[in-house]
This record gives C-alpha cells, sequence and structure tokens, in this order.
C-alpha cells in the first residue's frame, strides 16, 4: 500500500481550569471486566442477604401460625357424645349449643335517620312490628301511623296493628331511636319506604324494606351474616314475589316454591332460631292468606303461627 503523510499536525489545545476534568471514559479491556466482575459480586451478596431475611421472617410466621393453630384446636373441640341412657343432647344438637354466638356490636347511629313508609290496609307490613319485638332490647324503633286521604277507613286488622306497634315501648332507657312515620295511602302491593324525602328515593316491597333496616338495626340480627346468604337472599326474593304476583294461580306457584325451600324443617334458618326470612315468609302469607288459605301446607302454618306467637310477624 501507499504511505501517506500526516494530513494534520498535533496540535496542543490549553484546556481552561474552570472546566471540570475527566478521566477517560474507555479504558483499557481488562480494566472494564474487573470492574463489572465486582458490580455482580456485590449484587449477588445483596440478592443473598435478602433471600436469608425473606427465609428467616417466613420461619418465624411459620412458627406463629402453627402457635395459633394448637391455641385453636384446644378452644374448639368439640363436644363430648352424651353416655347411653342419658338425657344429655346427642352429638349435633351439642354442636349447636357450643356454637359461638356472634359477637355484638354497637349500633352505628349515622344510619338512624328518620324514614317513611307508605303502605296499604289491605297489606299490613308485619315485618315492621316483627323488627320492633326483635329489637326491643337494643334498638328503639319508633314507628308513627297516620292515614293519607286515599284511605276512607281502616280496617280492623290495620287498627290493631297500629295500636300494637304505637304502644309497644322497650323497658330499656336511652336506646338509640329509628323513627319510621307509617302513612296508610292506596299504593296496593307495593309497600313503600322513602329514605330521602328531598330526591324521593323508595325502596319498593316489604322485602327490601326489611333488608334495609336489617343493615341499619344491631348487627346479630343483619340476615347478610347468615351462612348461607345466597338462599337467604332468593328465600326473600320468593317472598316479594309472593305478594306483589297479581295473578293466583302465579301467587300459587311461589307458594308452592316457598313451602319447598321450608320443607319439614321449623324454620328456614335450621336451627330454630327465627330469622328475617321467617319474618318476611310470615307477613307475605298474612298478605295473601284470604287468597291462598287452601293452599298453604301444615308445616308452613306452623312457622307462621310460631312467628307471630314469639314477635307478632
Amino acid at each position: 500500500m501507499y504511505a501517506l503523510k500526516p494530513i494534520l499536525k498535533p496540535v496542543e489545545v490549553d484546556l481552561p481550569s474552570c472546566m471540570y476534568s475527566m478521566k477517560p471514559v474507555i479504558g483499557s479491556a481488562s480494566q472494564q471486566s474487573a470492574s463489572q466482575n465486582s458490580n455482580d459480586q456485590e449484587t449477588l451478596q445483596l440478592l443473598a442477604a435478602k433471600q436469608d431475611k425473606v427465609l428467616k421472617q417466613l420461619a418465624e410466621l411459620r412458627e406463629q401460625l402453627v402457635s395459633m393453630k394448637t391455641e385453636l384446636n384446644l378452644c374448639s373441640k368439640p363436644a363430648q357424645p352424651a353416655a347411653a341412657g342419658s338425657s344429655g343432647p346427642t352429638p349435633k344438637s351439642a354442636a349447636k349449643v357450643v356454637s359461638k354466638p356472634q359477637k355484638i356490636e354497637p349500633i352505628n347511629l349515622s344510619y338512624l335517620q328518620d324514614f317513611v313508609v307508605n303502605a296499604c290496609p289491605t297489606n299490613i307490613p308485619y315485618g315492621l312490628l316483627a323488627l320492633k319485638k326483635l329489637w326491643i332490647n337494643r334498638l328503639n324503633l319508633q314507628v308513627e301511623c297516620f292515614t293519607h286521604s286515599t284511605v276512607p277507613k281502616l280496617s280492623e286488622e290495620a287498627l290493631n296493628f297500629q295500636k300494637v306497634i304505637t304502644s309497644l315501648e322497650p323497658k330499656i332507657e336511652n336506646l338509640p331511636r329509628l323513627k319510621v312515620t307509617l302513612i296508610w295511602k292506596n299504593v296496593g302491593t307495593y309497600t313503600e319506604m322513602i329514605t330521602s324525602p328531598t330526591a324521593y328515593v323508595p325502596i319498593c316491597g316489604e322485602v327490601n324494606i326489611l333488608r334495609f333496616l336489617s343493615r341499619c338495626g344491631p348487627n346479630e340480627f343483619n340476615y347478610e351474616r347468615q351462612d348461607d346468604l345466597t338462599e337467604a337472599d332468593s328465600i326473600l326474593d320468593t317472598c316479594y314475589l309472593l305478594i306483589n304476583k297479581q295473578n293466583v294461580k302465579d301467587k300459587k306457584q311461589v307458594l308452592k316454591t316457598l313451602s319447598s325451600k321450608l320443607g319439614k324443617v321449623s324454620c328456614f334458618g335450621g336451627s330454630g332460631t327465627i330469622s328475617l326470612c321467617d319474618i318476611a315468609a310470615t307477613s307475605a302469607i298474612k298478605q295473601v292468606h284470604q287468597v291462598l288459605a287452601k293452599d298453604i301446607n301444615p308445616n308452613m302454618a306452623k312457622l307462621v303461627t310460631r312467628v307471630t306467637a314469639e314477635i307478632g310477624a
């Protein structure tokens, strides 16, 4: 190849002293490799230290869980079966006796605003009376009754209901108060509750009113805390349809469905304790009793009698 003379001669530049000086960015390959290896080693050491710390925390957490499990097993030993010939409970009923009750929590006072309920005298909301009796030692469900101009005269049944629900007062003083103004009005089967008078947003249907009030009242009576909430909602929906179906044939079919859900047990809860489903079913059957009296089976009739006797639904 041809040799060429340098085109540019070396030029010396005097750098000003006001500028920062930097080391060469690109060094020798050996220096770069050594620096990279050192950084990788430090990163691995940090990761190993973090891993050891996490493993130690997991081991401590496992020990705590094992300890909690041991304590829970000691606290929840099943009841011993009764000896032969004794009159004690069977293992199944004994399990119910030792079942842990729901924790009673303070009532949220912000939920206790005043409500207005419009109900037709031919469709008396017995559920309100049942809740009033059920909550008697926890919440004062104060009900005042008025008659709208669309109702010329109240029936004896409505007058009796009005007398009982307004005269029943709790014996415990200074209970939280939930005020409900009940207006007898010609609204048909669609009993409605007004939660906001300015916006007029009604909750339609006695069953849905019971759902709403159940959330506002004492927590131990809230139906949403049941084990099988889906089934409870299905029963409440069936009670709603039983009241609001206009065709008698449809009402009979709904009553048949409700009866099959009850089966042969004493109440819908199955544990012997009256639930919101029992209250809703009793009120619904009372409202359709004149039309479907012959179609109410004996077990459903027993439920209505029991709920009426205990809490007046």
